[in-house]
């Protein structure tokens, strides 16, 4: 069975606030479990007191107002996503195991309201 992540306490802390794709490892099944969930705390160990870090999450599409324990330890993927629209989908950042990625920089092509105007103020020139 694939290995969970690791995490330290200043990483968890930065995804509060955040909506997350998250591969879980679930005892009763074979295969791990996919789950879209916003993240609202993180729980840190305290030897002695609590030894089970986890995060606060609310599921993306409940109206249950109560979170639920994600334990680290079940965590394989950790994937935040950048922005989604109204359908749920959106673009995944990248994956916790492999946080830096290599990005061109170049600007993407101009979309136009009109043959002269460019809708976001973009020249759409690339930009090293």
């Amino acid at each position: 069975m694939p290995s969970s992540i690791s995490l330290d306490a200043a990483t968890a802390i930065s995804y509060i606030g955040q909506t997350v794709h998250l591969g879980l490892r679930c005892d009763d099944e074979p295969e791990p479990m996919c789950q879209l969930m916003h993240i609202v705390g993180v729980v840190l160990p305290m030897e002695g007191v609590y030894e089970h870090a986890c995060f606060m999450a609310v599921y993306f599409d409940t109206s249950d107002p109560y979170p639920e324990r994600v334990y680290f330890t079940e965590i394989l993927t950790l994937r935040a996503m950048q922005h989604r629209d109204r359908h749920g989908s959106g673009n995944i950042l990248g994956c916790i195991a492999h946080p830096t990625s290599v990005e061109s920089g170049a600007a993407l092509p101009a979309r136009r309201n009109s043959s002269i105007v460019p809708s976001n103020g973009s020249t759409g020139a690339a930009h090293p």
